[in-house]
Parts: structure tokens; C-alpha cells; sequence
């Protein structure tokens, strides 16, 4: 898929998420049996209570149902969040976590970047190797959970988080290992959203406004702006 129908892609998804959550009655829009078909055509494999079954899955499990779903959709992320994520790296390394489809990454990488790219699901991972050359843009690939990333503190000078907060199962725990590798910046996308109890996703958690991904994050020196429905984050460590 080219990059100009991934962005395409990309925004008819929000702009349909969007309807669907702020104009359907609520009584219709969370009801398991109005939304179980509309998974299904997003992506058939998807299991509609993932939500009620997360939170007792193992890490293994949990690794798992992300596996099982690969390949998922090519982006959620668009040009002017691309744009904000590539004007606001600061230093020589970089690491994603969640790196999906590996686009920002090679964005990076091209950028002169030294890149660390991770994933939850190996799956994801075999698709960027597919799709890009990452020896010759210099990556590192790593399989990695947020919640206990296998990394050093303070290693990465931009730590990237695009797209995969809304999905951990420990959002503390997630959010003290973000900080604790990441050395001089951290950046993060996640899609403007209010709890519902299904989605055509696999979303945990939800954030309805900027102050509430501020406060999650806790860092003094930051700053979260609306872009395309989807809250933008820049938390400078020093």
C-alpha cells in the first residue's frame, strides 16, 4: 500500500470511529450485538471481548492475542502526525515501542537516526523486515513489552510511543519504563477517545482530553495538543 493510501486509510478510519462514537445513541453504540459485525469487517479475527478477558491473560496470552491478529491495518498514524513526530526528535538514538508497521522508524532512520524498533508481537516485526531493508537503514529489531522493556536507563535520547498506550494492561508500570529508558525526550500519540465497552480495536485505555494524558505522564516540562482526534505529547526529561 502506498504512503498516500495508508494516510487515506488512516484518517477514514478516525473519521469513522468518530461517527460512530459521538452520533449513534449510546444504548445502540455499546451494544455487543450492533458492534460484534462491525469488528468483524475491520478485522475478522479480532475477538470482540477482548476487553473482559484482558485483564486476567497472561503476558504470554496477552502477546498472543496480538499475534493473532497480525497483519493488522497499515497506520493510524497521519501526515501531520508523522510531521510532529519527526519535528520534535531530539538527540543520536532513538527507540519505538509498538513499532507496528515500522514506518516512523524508517522515517527515522532516514533522517540519520540510530533507530531501536520494537513490537509486543513478533509478528509485526516479520512484517517490517518484509516490507524495509533494516540492516542497510541500520534498525534494530526487538521483540518488547512497555510494561518491562529489556533495555538500559537513559539509553535512548527520543523514546517514541505512537499509538500503543491505549493498549497496555499496566498503564503505571508502562508509563515508569517509558521513563526510565528514555534520556532526554518522550513522545507520545494516542487516539482521542471515550471508553466504550466495544470498539474495533483493542483498546484498554482511553483518553477524552489532553490533561488527562498530562497527568498520566507526570512530567513537569511537556506539552499535548489536539491533532486529527488524536492527543500529541512531547515530555522533555532534561
Amino acid at each position: 500500500m502506498s504512503v498516500k493510501n495508508k494516510v487515506f486509510t488512516s484518517k477514514l478510519t478516525k473519521t469513522i470511529g468518530y461517527l460512530l462514537d459521538n452520533f449513534l445513541p449510546l444504548f445502540i453504540r455499546d451494544s455487543r450485538l450492533f458492534y460484534k459485525p462491525i469488528v468483524s469487517l475491520w478485522n475478522s479475527k479480532m475477538d470482540v471481548d477482548f476487553k473482559r478477558k484482558a485483564w486476567k491473560m497472561t503476558e504470554e496470552e496477552f502477546a498472543a492475542a496480538y499475534e493473532a491478529i497480525v497483519p493488522m491495518r497499515s497506520t493510524d498514524m497521519t501526515r501531520k502526525s508523522e510531521a510532529f513526530v519527526l519535528d520534535n526528535l531530539i538527540g543520536e538514538s532513538v527507540m519505538e515501542v509498538g513499532c507496528g508497521n515500522g514506518d516512523i522508524s524508517v522515517m527515522c532512520a532516514k533522517k540519520g537516526y540510530k533507530v531501536t524498533a520494537t513490537d509486543l508481537a513478533q509478528g509485526n516485526l516479520e512484517e517490517v523486515k518484509k516490507k524495509f531493508d533494516v540492516e542497510k537503514l541500520g534498525i534494530t529489531l526487538g521483540v518488547a513489552n512497555v510494561e518491562n522493556i529489556p533495555y538500559k536507563d537513559n539509553e535512548f535520547d527520543t523514546l517514541l510511543c505512537l499509538h500503543t498506550l491505549e493498549h497496555v494492561k499496566n498503564l503505571n508500570k508502562a508509563v515508569i519504563e517509558l521513563k526510565r529508558v528514555a534520556k532526554k525526550r518522550i513522545i507520545v500519540v494516542v487516539p482521542k477517545q471515550r471508553f466504550f465497552k466495544y470498539t474495533a480495536d483493542y483498546h484498554l485505555n482511553f483518553f477524552g482530553e489532553p490533561e488527562q494524558l498530562m497527568l498520566t505522564m507526570g512530567i513537569e516540562n511537556a506539552q499535548c495538543t489536539i491533532i486529527d482526534n488524536c492527543l500529541h505529547y512531547v515530555g522533555s526529561l532534561s
